[in-house]
């Protein structure tokens, strides 16, 4: 059997989901969830094979959630449903860990064969959302290492943007220019690298980042 977790603000949602899963004999929702911190304890008490988490929760972001899911519970495998297109964000749910990422608006009756090809280590994504991970590929076979990012990591893909360039030893203002956001914003953004990396100034950030790169060529 294979054990799932429902994770969703919506209980239209969960209701649709559960009633789908409960028809086919190889699949059981073991909990259901309305919000992250629910969520967390449900995968810290059920350690569920399999976890369909809403992309935008009332209390969090289910790609933050499911970072704390796959710390308590590693073997869980998670595939997020987003509502908004966005393709970053999308994007940025997949370097933190998920096996997939799926529009909410799914149709229901593919979704038992989604969770199998899930489970024999498939990966659960459109093919736009495909397309956007062989760019990734194709980007960093063209870069190397020089812009390498973790495929766990708490930066957003604009924090880390803003990281790359800082790294290249871009000043501010041209940072913002080339990202079409203001200086106010930039300094934003390079505040919230600090918190995360844990360090106190942008010279410890791209020391950080040039250590983690030289590291990997080794």
């Amino acid at each position: 059997m294979l054990a799932v977790a429902i994770v969703d603000g919506d209980p239209l949602a969960r209701r649709a989901i559960r009633t789908r899963l409960a028809a086919e004999d190889d699949l059981v929702v073991v909990g259901e969830a309305s919000d992250s911190a629910t969520g967390i304890e449900l995968v810290w008490n059920r350690r569920p094979d399999m976890v369909l988490i809403a992309l935008s929760l009332p209390d969090r972001s289910g790609s933050e959630a499911m970072r704390e899911m796959l710390t308590i519970s590693p073997q869980t495998r998670v595939i997020v449903l987003a509502v908004d297109p966005d393709e970053d964000a999308q994007m940025h749910a997949l370097r933190m860990g998920a096996a997939g990422c799926l529009p909410k608006a799914t149709d229901l009756e593919v979704l038992p064969r989604v969770l199998r090809g899930v489970r024999a280590g498939e990966a659960a994504v459109t093919r736009a959302l495909a397309t956007r991970v062989l760019e990734q590929v194709r980007m960093l076979d063209r870069g190397g290492l020089d812009r390498f990012r973790p495929v766990r990591s708490s930066l957003t893909q604009r924090e880390w943007e803003v990281l790359d360039l800082l790294v290249e030893g871009t000043p501010m203002r041209e940072i913002a220019r080339q990202l079409d956001i203001s200086l106010t914003t930039v300094r934003s953004h390079v505040k919230h690298v600090h918190g995360k990396l844990g360090v106190h100034s942008r010279d410890e950030a791209v020391r950080y980042v040039k250590r983690l790169r030289r590291a990997l060529r080794q």
